[in-house]
């Protein structure tokens, strides 16, 4: 009896531990879709301001380009934080996975 709260709990964490992995995942791709977005943005100013003679829009390109490189180094940290959540939980969904998979009783392992 024991062993049946125990698995129901364990099975319970699980659905709960895929749900946010799901959620993350989610993130994560509209993460690299927006920091991908502004890479691109950020090469074709690179472009822009390699072929550009005036001083005055090389500077105005500069500033453009050093507030594109901070905004995709804000980017770069909360994909990194994603992928940071999104490891660890699938660490702790298989950690539990393991004890489901032990707690088992013999004749349903498989």
């Amino acid at each position: 009896m024991a062993y049946t709260a125990v698995l129901e709990r364990l099975k319970e964490e699980r659905r709960k531990l895929e749900e946010v992995i799901r959620q993350l995942e989610d993130q994560k791709k509209e993460i690299d879709k927006n920091y991908e977005s502004i890479l691109q943005e950020e090469r074709k100013l690179y472009d822009q301001l390699r072929t550009c003679r005036d001083t005055y829009q090389y500077s105005r390109l500069e500033m453009r380009l050093s507030m594109m490189a901070n905004t995709r180094r804000e980017w770069e940290a909360k994909k990194e934080e994603i992928d940071r959540k999104l490891r660890g939980y699938r660490e702790e969904l298989a950690k539990i996975l393991r004890r489901i998979e032990y707690l088992k009783p013999k004749t349903q392992r498989g």
